[in-house]
C-alpha cells in the first residue's frame, strides 16, 4: 500500500445522494418523529452551501474594521434524477402532496473509486419546497426526462457519525 492510500481525492460522480420525505398520507403525517419514506438515490445535487450574514464593525479613530460574525444562512438543495415510470410515476402524487409541508432528509455519502461508501454522511434537513416534473418535447427523443426537487434547508448540515 502506498503512503498516499486514504489521502486520495474523489470525483463528482462518486457520491451517493439519498432522499427521505415525510409520509404525508392520511394517518401518517404529524407524528413525532415523522415517518419517513425512502425516495432512493438521486443523480445530481446542487446547492446546500452554508453561508452567513457578516457584520463588519467600524470603530472610531479610523481603526480597522472587524467582523462581528453573523447568522448562518443555509442554501436550498436541488436534487435531480431520470424519471422512471415504475419507481417515480406511480408514486408521484405522494411527492406532489408533500410540497410545502413535508420534512425531508438528504444524506450524502462520499464513495471511493471502488464504490465503497464512507461515513460520516453529510445530512441536510428541511422542507420539500418544489417538485418539478419532466419537461415534454415531441421533437426530442434523446434527452432524458428529469425529475427534480428543491428543498429548503433549516439549519447547518451535519456530519452524522463524525467525531466532535
Amino acid at each position: 500500500m502506498s503512503s498516499t492510500a486514504g489521502f486520495l481525492g474523489t470525483r463528482q460522480d462518486t457520491f451517493l445522494v439519498a432522499l427521505m420525505v415525510e409520509d404525508m398520507r392520511a394517518g401518517h403525517f404529524g407524528k413525532n418523529p415523522p415517518e419517513m419514506v425512502d425516495w432512493g438515490i438521486w443523480d445530481t445535487k446542487t446547492g446546500g452551501d452554508l453561508d452567513s450574514e457578516e457584520r463588519l464593525y467600524y470603530p472610531g479613530g479610523m481603526k480597522d474594521p472587524y467582523s462581528l460574525g453573523g447568522r448562518i444562512l443555509p442554501q436550498q438543495v436541488t436534487l435531480t434524477r431520470n424519471y422512471r415510470i415504475h419507481r417515480d410515476h406511480f408514486r408521484i402524487q405522494e411527492l406532489l402532496n408533500s410540497v410545502g409541508k413535508a420534512n425531508i432528509q438528504i444524506s450524502v455519502f462520499p464513495m471511493d473509486k471502488y464504490g465503497a461508501e464512507h461515513t460520516p454522511a453529510i445530512v441536510y434537513r428541511g422542507t420539500l419546497k418544489t417538485v418539478t416534473l419532466p419537461e415534454h418535447n415531441s421533437e426530442s427523443s434523446s434527452d432524458p426526462a428529469m425529475l427534480s426537487v428543491v428543498c429548503t434547508i433549516d439549519s447547518a448540515p451535519t456530519a452524522v457519525g463524525a467525531n466532535k
